[in-house]
């Protein structure tokens, strides 16, 4: 992560701070980013040179004034006044990393082979809440070559309870015995 999109973080955050926001702000810059992957041709024309500023400011206003707070969009103008549109996932990561802190929140993936119901999903994420001792949220990406089970990050550790693992592990003790 750049110093840059951690300034801009760090800047966010305390204003989202200080007007009691926090998980507002965190909210729309989610929405945001989540609108900017299902389009990415819009950060595209954000950062076109040729286009001006006030130009992309009223792009930006037309988009999201109606339904935005204006905390948020008064954000994006800063980015679009000093040229740094380009960071905003980098900054967005960031400033989620803030709030979780202050929240006492671990952010954590589980991968799965198939969706999760919602109770099992509020099942990991009560034992790992205990397990940790802290407020834990899972997000739930779908990878089908786990075969089955699933696999959590949560920071820099890795609980993997999946079937590919568990069919390695048995491949790998019957590769160690031996026959007499």
């Amino acid at each position: 992560m750049s110093k840059i999109a951690s300034t801009y973080a760090k800047a966010l955050y305390d204003i989202a701070l200080e007007e009691n926001v926090l998980e507002e702000v965190k909210n729309d810059f989610n929405v945001i980013v989540s609108s900017i992957k299902e389009q990415p041709q819009f950060l595209n024309v954000l950062t076109l040179p040729k286009l001006d500023k006030e130009e992309k400011k009223q792009l930006i206003k037309s988009i999201f004034s109606s339904n935005t707070p204006q905390i948020s969009v008064n954000f994006l103008m800063v980015l679009i006044d000093k040229d740094r549109i380009d960071l905003l996932n980098e900054i967005v990561v960031a400033f989620n990393q803030m709030v979780n802190e202050h929240f006492g929140i671990v952010e954590g993936t589980v991968y799965s082979a198939v969706p999760l119901s919602d109770a099992q999903l509020n099942q990991l994420t009560y034992v790992f809440t205990k397990k940790l001792n802290q407020k834990v949220k899972l997000n739930v990406v779908i990878n089908p070559s786990l075969l089955g089970g699933y696999k959590v990050n949560l920071g820099d550790v890795v609980y993997d309870n999946t079937i590919k693992l568990q069919l390695k592990n048995l491949k790998q003790n019957l590769m160690n015995v031996e026959l007499k």
